[in-house]
């Protein structure tokens, strides 16, 4: 996992106006959110903690890549029930920052309320190279995901505003790249993210696509 430093300013204006049109109907989201699991709200997140990852991996035969758990919003839902409001969101995210990005898709477009999280998952289900954009309110969250190399957890704890990782998400048959990950937060929290397929790219050429949005990769 990459986490990336954005140093282009009209990107990160781009960004940040994202991020006010959804913030706009957060109470909305909130309202919306579903409640993947039935989980009691605010009780999510031992979900994300080292004790159900290992949970989690003794039951990987029956893991579909989709996480089973979890408290948040996508736009896509809000685009069924409310179109008015959720249409040119879902517009903006799919198809104008999937032009900027030169990606392939818009994978994930999720609203976090407060106590929101989703539970260890792979994304084995929705492969490829993905460049993963995080937002939140008061940076009172955080990103963990289990590190094959170094054989621990990391965590990435949420700053203020706009945040940025690279990496590559395994198919079901590449355990060697499948990542374990997990997210908590207590403030609103927005992710999206955008993937880059392994047959139209290269590794290299992934990275080409987004190059002109930031200055530097920190590792």
């Amino acid at each position: 996992m990459t986490e990336i430093t954005i140093r282009n300013k009209d990107f990160l204006r781009t960004l940040e106006e994202t991020s006010d049109m959804f913030i706009e109907h957060k109470d909305l989201m909130g309202q919306l959110a579903k409640n993947l699991g039935n989980v009691p709200i605010g009780q999510g997140k031992k979900y994300t903690e080292p004790e159900t990852y290992y949970e989690a991996l003794e039951q990987a035969e029956h893991h579909t890549g989709f996480p089973e758990r979890g408290y948040a919003f996508q736009v896509f839902d809000g685009v069924m029930s409310h179109p008015e409001i959720f249409s040119p969101l879902n517009d903006h995210t799919k198809y104008n920052l999937v032009q900027q990005f030169n990606a392939n898709s818009n994978s994930l477009t999720s609203y976090y309320p407060p106590q929101g999280y989703i539970e260890w998952h792979t994304n084995w289900n929705a492969f490829g190279y993905q460049i993963i954009f995080t937002w939140s309110e008061s940076g009172d969250g955080y990103f963990r995901y289990f590190d094959k190399e170094k054989n621990d957890f990391v965590t990435h704890e949420d700053k203020k505003g706009w945040q940025a990782r690279w990496y590559r998400f395994g198919r079901v048959d590449e355990p060697q790249h499948h990542c374990w990950h997990a997210a908590w937060t207590e403030c609103p929290r927005l992710t999206l993210a955008y993937k880059f397929s392994y047959k139209s790219v290269l590794p290299e050429q992934a990275f080409m696509g987004i190059s002109d949005l930031i200055e530097e990769i920190e590792n």
